[in-house]
């Protein structure tokens, strides 16, 4: 529904290149996937975690390239699963079409939880106001409702402001550790030797969890229909959106590094609660 007209059907070539971009954009959840999958990364990888992160790059653009071919082809509101049961037969169809329909509801609600618990702590720590976490799962189930309800133009237009927010939140303050790092930045973070494990198994055990942080970047193919252009602006978005977090998930494994200590994440690996590595900036050289 929208602008108070009703529709029975999809609103066909609505939204521009803009819209379909963050929507590939915002389902990556680049913020989360900086928090939580590279953390997690850093574990393995230790100080190479960037050259992990590249390497992620490189397959999630081969694969953007082939869902972008496909979507060029077969511009569509079933997404992968039409290019599958297209390409492949209506069994692999049938399966991938399942398959989704069987992740995809679960990832709303674990996104919810992880909003409710990070905000319950921030108004208690922070401010000292104690909401139950059940309330800010309501109120983000309610916000996102809200949006998809009243179309496609609305929850897009959203996805962009807070697409954007997500980015501004992490990338300024990974260039300020970058520039504050100053002579202590190193290529180091691209020598395999350099991994805890001193091979290219700690930085192949990183690209598992940098790898896990590209998910999403096709899920602006669906828009096949209410995309302009949609031969021309799929197969564009999916391959800028896993080139341009790609970049941003880069910076920010190698602002990491610095913040942490390039000669001290060995100690990240060992804490058992270390925390985020940018919490603690105190520098270090490596080679």
């Amino acid at each position: 529904m929208e602008s108070g007209q009703r529709f029975d059907h999809l609103r066909e070539h609505s939204i521009g290149f803009a819209q379909v971009l963050f929507q590939s954009i915002t389902h990556m959840a680049p913020a989360a996937a900086v928090a939580f999958s590279l953390l997690v990364g850093f574990s393995f990888a230790g100080q190479v975690l960037p050259l992990s992160v590249l390497l992620a790059l490189g397959v999630a653009l081969l694969i953007a390239n082939s869902v972008g071919q496909l979507a060029k082809q077969m511009p569509s509101a079933g997404g992968l699963y039409t290019y599958t049961s297209r390409a492949l037969g209506p069994k692999v169809g049938f399966l991938v079409g399942w398959a989704f329909l069987l992740a995809e509801p679960l990832v709303a609600p674990l996104l919810y939880l992880v909003f409710a618990a990070t905000t319950a702590d921030v108004f208690q720590n922070r401010l000292g106001i104690n909401i139950p976490w059940w309330v800010w799962v309501l109120v983000a189930a309610g916000l996102v409702f809200y949006l998809t309800y009243w179309g496609i133009r609305l929850s897009t237009n959203a996805g962009i402001v807070l697409g954007i927010f997500e980015i501004v939140a992490f990338l300024p303050l990974g260039l300020y550790m970058i520039l504050a790092a100053g002579e202590d930045n190193t290529l180091g973070v691209f020598n395999p030797a350099n991994s805890l494990e001193g091979t290219w198994s700690g930085v192949f055990k990183g690209m598992v969890f940098s790898i896990l942080a590209f998910i999403g970047f096709e899920a602006s193919a669906p828009l096949g229909e209410e995309a302009r252009n949609p031969r021309r602006t799929i197969p564009r978005v999916v391959l800028a959106s896993a080139l341009v977090i790609g970049l941003f998930y880069l910076v920010s494994a190698y602002a990491s590094v610095m913040g942490w200590g390039f000669d001290k994440m060995g100690s990240y690996a060992e804490n058992p609660d270390p925390g985020p590595p940018w919490r603690r900036p105190t520098g270090g050289s490596g080679g």
